[in-house]
């Protein structure tokens, strides 16, 4: 566990000020789930809209001044429990656009602005990567912010001591190797923030690979 960005749904949200941007943490609902407001100014990016959205409205109230112009509201995967708010923040953010993989858009029900692996999107001020993590579903996503040590989103596909829960063991070398190959042998360190639970770095867990491939999970 990397303390500085632990957070829960008993405690305050944890607010990670960037180069660029201020990265917001908040834990919600009885799944722990970790829901991510990237923010410049009044522009803002929502990633995994989880189980809460008055905590996640209050939130954005706190680490927003003034109105905030809600751009995008991303879903990382199609796991229920990461876009039970989804919905209900729609219905405040009407303008704001869904981004999803295909895969995932389909699996929701969402008309969403899908994205492929290696895309770049701005978003008002906020700019932003997307990485294809395969294998915990069809088509997850990872959202990269740039910093002089960057910090990932990675949904359900990457947390610290392995990746994600995975249907089979093809999956799981699909996902490890994507995992791998995607996050690992791209970026020398990196912040993980993963869809529960704590953060943690590719520096903490790149010494553990061979035994996570060794173990199958």
């Amino acid at each position: 566990m990397d303390t500085r960005y632990h957070t829960s749904p008993q405690l305050n949200p944890l607010k990670i000020e960037l180069a660029d941007v201020r990265l917001t943490k908040v834990a919600v609902g009885d799944m722990d789930n970790n829901c991510y407001i990237i923010s410049r100014g009044s522009d803002v990016v929502i990633v995994d809209a989880a189980a809460d959205p008055r905590r996640i409205l209050e939130t954005l109230a706190a680490v927003v001044s003034g109105p905030p112009t809600v751009h995008a509201i991303i879903t990382t995967h199609e796991h229920a429990d990461h876009w039970q708010a989804l919905s209900s923040l729609r219905a405040v953010f009407p303008d704001a656009e869904l981004v999803a993989t295909k895969e995932t858009a389909a699996a929701v029900g969402i008309d969403a602005d899908t994205v492929k692996n290696g895309a770049t999107r701005s978003f008002g001020s906020i700019d932003l990567e997307f990485i294809v993590l395969r294998g915990h579903t069809k088509a997850g996503l990872a959202v990269v912010i740039d910093d002089p040590l960057p910090h990932i989103l990675t949904g359900d596909s990457l947390f610290p001591g392995g990746v994600g829960k995975v249907p089979s063991g093809q999956a799981f070398y699909l996902l490890f190797n994507d995992v791998r190959h995607r996050l690992f042998d791209r970026f020398e360190d990196a912040v993980i923030h993963p869809g529960h639970g704590d953060s943690t770095t590719l520096g903490t867990q790149r010494p553990h690979l061979d035994e996570w491939e060794q173990r199958v999970w």
